[in-house]
C-alpha cells in the first residue's frame, strides 16, 4: 500500500467520480483507476460500487475511509512539524529571571511569544539575579535575565541590555505622592521599606540615610514578594525599578537628588549559539521592553 494509492482513494471519495478525481490529481483516468485497483488488491476487496452515480463506497470502503483520512492527516501534521522545526517554530526555551522582571516584564513576553509560537515549550524559573546566573552557568537553563552587575557581565555573554533606573516609590495616597522637588532627607520622616537589590544598592541607601540624619523611623528589610503589599501603605516609602511601579500600584516620587541606574541584561553562556527559537524569545523581550516605555 502506497501513499499515492490512498490519495487516489480519498480523491475519488471527495469528488464522487473517477474522472473528476483524476483531474484533481493531474492524472489520466487509467492511471487513477490502476492505483485504486492496486489498493483494492492489497486490501482484498472492492472499495467502490462503480455502477452507482455518484460512485459510492462499499462496506470495506466505508471502514477504510476513516483510517485513510487519519493516515494522511498524520503525515500532513508530520510535514508541518518538520517545517516548523526547520524554521524555529517548535522546540524549547529555558530561562531564569529575577522575581521583579517576572512581575513586570515576563507576562507580556510570555503572551506574545506563546501566541507567535504556540508549539514551543517555554520553561521559566524565578529567583534573584545570582540564582538566575548560576542556573545559566550550570547548564540548567540556556537564557538568564539578571541585574547588570559587572561580575555577571564577565561570566556570561550579553544578548540584550535593558535600561532602567531605581526610583523612590509610594502609594498614590502618600503625603508626598504629588509633591515636586522632594529633598532626600524628607524620605526618612516616613517608614522606609528596603528590598534587597544587592550590596551596591544597600550601600547607596545607607549613605543617603547617614547624610540625611536617619530620620525618626526604623528601616524594614523584606523580600520583594512581601514588600509590594506593604509598600502600598500610605505612610511607607520604598525603592523599586521604575518599570515596576505601574504594575505594583505604586507611583514614583520626584526626588531630584536620588539617582541609581538599574539596568537588566539577558544572558547566555559564552561561546553558545542561540537556536532560532531562542533568538525569537530574545527579540520578543526586546520588543516588549521598548514598546512599554514608562512615563
Amino acid at each position: 500500500m502506497e501513499l499515492s494509492q490512498i490519495e487516489a482513494f480519498l480523491a475519488v471519495v471527495r469528488e464522487g467520480s473517477f474522472t473528476e478525481a483524476a483531474h484533481r490529481l493531474n492524472l489520466t483516468q487509467p492511471s487513477l483507476s490502476a492505483r485504486i485497483q492496486q489498493l483494492e488488491r492489497y486490501l482484498g476487496g472492492q472499495l467502490f460500487l462503480r455502477n452507482k452515480r455518484p460512485i459510492q463506497l462499499t462496506t470495506l470502503g466505508k471502514i477504510f475511509l476513516d483510517y485513510a483520512e487519519r493516515a494522511v492527516g498524520i503525515l500532513e501534521a508530520g510535514y508541518t512539524a518538520v517545517q516548523a522545526a526547520k524554521t524555529g517554530k517548535i522546540g524549547r526555551v529555558t530561562v531564569t529571571c529575577p522575581f521583579s522582571l517576572a512581575t513586570y516584564l515576563l507576562p507580556e513576553v510570555v503572551r506574545r511569544f506563546t501566541s507567535e509560537y504556540p508549539q514551543a515549550d517555554l520553561l521559566i524559573e524565578a529567583g534573584h539575579s545570582e540564582f538566575a546566573v548560576n542556573q545559566l552557568l550550570d547548564g540548567v537553563v540556556d537564557l538568564a535575565l539578571a541585574a547588570a552587575f559587572p561580575r555577571f557581565l564577565a561570566q556570561a555573554h550579553t544578548l540584550l541590555r535593558l535600561h532602567d533606573e531605581m526610583v523612590v516609590a509610594t502609594s498614590p495616597l502618600h503625603p508626598l505622592a504629588h509633591a515636586k522637588g522632594i529633598p532626600v532627607q524628607r524620605l526618612w520622616d516616613f517608614q522606609i521599606l528596603i528590598i534587597h537589590w544587592g550590596a551596591a544598592f544597600d550601600a547607596y541607601i545607607e549613605s543617603l540615610r547617614q547624610m540625611s540624619g536617619g530620620g525618626m523611623h526604623s528601616v524594614v528589610r523584606v523580600p520583594l514578594a512581601a514588600a509590594l503589599p506593604m509598600a502600598r501603605q500610605p505612610n511607607t516609602v520604598t525603592f523599586v525599578p521604575r518599570r515596576l511601579t505601574a504594575v505594583s500600584g505604586l507611583v514614583p516620587l520626584d526626588v531630584p537628588d536620588f539617582h541609581f541606574p538599574w539596568d537588566a541584561v539577558l544572558l547566555t553562556r559564552h561561546g553558545r549559539l542561540l537556536t532560532p527559537l531562542e533568538q525569537a524569545f530574545v527579540d520578543t523581550v526586546s520588543a516588549v521592553w521598548y514598546s512599554h516605555q514608562p512615563a
